[in-house]
């Protein structure tokens, strides 16, 4: 920050980093902003090193030309880290550290918070550059709605995203990612049965992947209602929404559906083990 100061005379009293602290937020977000904006300077101040850096320090700071700049919902506090979820196609879910102060304190325990932000690689973890716009809009359920499915879909495409020095790849396609998460209750269902209709009918792998997440659906629905009424250890074959057969074990449940059901729909039979409390 000092550097990015000398070379373009943003603020001429911040000579060394303990200035940064003794002026306002906004001259401290004016160097900030020109640093990302010439990212060459990363390379230069390495070049220059008149800080006489160890190599340790100096591979980190070749490993900031990988910052991430941008908007991002916090969206929740976990043992691990927070989860900053962007807002852009496809939304990722970045899993951030913060190196002092708690982002708790930073951002306030109401979540989720729009802040603008950089992301930082650190030693194979990432964590923000400590400069934070903050917004106080309150969100409202349709919102929140809106990016607890995205979080979903994020986790689902791409896993909690923990470091920028690897490359991101997807654990699931984008159809897989997004079939999965309108098929993760019932109300994501009935919200998007009209994309999921169109969905399912893409590939033999979806279809299947939709007959198994609804058979899941209805078991967990029905789970309670079976354990009021006695039921224990008992298998369920689902076919859709519907539990077409039931017996003792797997083997005597999937006997008769071979019986019952025709051999092409057979494949889609969702089987669930109703074990005891």
């Amino acid at each position: 920050m000092v550097y990015t100061n000398q070379k373009f005379q943003i603020t001429p009293g911040i000579k060394k980093p303990e200035d940064i602290e003794r002026y306002p937020f906004e001259s401290t977000v004016k160097i900030r902003d020109k640093l990302y904006q010439n990212p060459e300077l990363f390379d230069r101040f390495i070049q220059e090193n008149i800080n006489n850096l160890s190599p340790e320090n100096i591979s980190i700071i070749q490993s900031w030309k990988g910052f991430i700049p941008g908007k991002f919902f916090v969206f929740r506090y976990l043992k691990k880290y927070t989860v900053f979820l962007t807002n852009d196609e496809p939304p990722k879910a970045y899993g951030v550290l913060s190196l002092y102060s708690p982002f708790e304190e930073i951002v306030g325990s109401s979540l989720p918070r729009l802040v603008e932000t950089v992301l930082l690689p650190f030693k194979d973890k990432i964590v923000s550059d400590g400069i934070f716009k903050s917004s106080n809009i309150f969100f409202g359920r349709g919102v929140q709605g809106s990016l607890k499915e995205n979080y979903e879909l994020a986790k689902t495409r791409f896993g909690i995203i923990t470091s920028l020095t690897a490359s991101v790849s997807e654990i699931e396609s984008p159809e897989i990612a997004k079939l999965k998460t309108y098929l993760k209750s019932q109300k994501n269902l009935e919200e998007h049965w009209d994309e999921i209709r169109i969905l399912k009918e893409k590939s033999s792998e979806l279809k299947h992947l939709y007959y198994q997440e609804v058979g899941k659906i209805y078991a967990k629905k029905y789970s309670k209602q079976w354990r009021e009424i006695g039921l224990n250890d008992v298998w369920f074959a689902f076919f859709e929404a519907m539990p077409i057969a039931s017996g003792k074990t797997q083997v005597d449940v999937e006997r008769t559906v071979k019986q019952i059901l025709p051999k092409p729909q057979q494949k889609f039979v969702y089987y669930f083990h109703l074990k005891g409390k």
